[in-house]
């Protein structure tokens, strides 16, 4: 085989390979990405219910059961600035990274490498009901609302951003 028939044919064997990991991964909707995405990944989630866009909370939203779950947008078509899950009605789960039930939910919604950066990430601090953890790629705030769990996902390199603005939200009016 000449230089450029072997070229070629490692490269064709490279983009096959390519698409067939894409395939096969499975979508994960996670901030920073499209909402265009996150509302199509959501479609495919059993756990998930369909998402629309509400104007007043800047996101799309929907409630399935006791699941409640969101997408804070920077615009109607906008990247997504962070994601939330609330289970109501469940005092057996609650959104700390020791909550076997609370891992589960995340692993079913998302996968296994999402349930685990929660799982591992570490405590931060706690700023009035929110609890500021640090995984590996994303950042968490875990909080306890009435009758139920709350958790955000948020970029990690927002955190401190996050914690800046509970902190003023704690002795300054702010619209939540």
């Amino acid at each position: 085989m000449d230089k450029s028939c072997k070229f070629n044919y490692l490269f064709n064997v490279t983009l096959c390979a390519i698409a067939i990991i894409l395939a096969v991964t499975p979508a994960n909707a996670l901030p920073e990405q499209n909402i265009n995405s996150v509302v199509k990944w959501a479609k495919t989630r059993p756990q998930l219910p369909t998402l629309r866009y509400n104007s007043e909370a800047h996101g799309y939203e929907g409630t399935k059961g006791k699941l409640y779950f969101y997408a804070d947008v920077t615009s109607e078509n906008g990247t997504v600035t962070k994601e939330g899950i609330t289970m109501s009605g469940d005092s057996s789960l609650k959104f700390t990274t020791k909550n076997a039930k609370a891992v589960k939910l995340l692993q079913n919604i998302y996968n296994f490498n999402i349930a685990n950066d929660f799982q591992k990430s570490r405590y931060i601090t706690k700023v009035g009901r929110d609890q500021f953890y640090r995984g590996q790629k994303f950042a968490y705030i875990a909080a306890e609302v009435r009758d139920g769990s709350a958790l955000q996902i948020i970029p990690l390199n927002k955190l401190q951003e996050f914690i800046d603005n509970a902190k003023y939200c704690q002795t300054n009016q702010c619209d939540i």
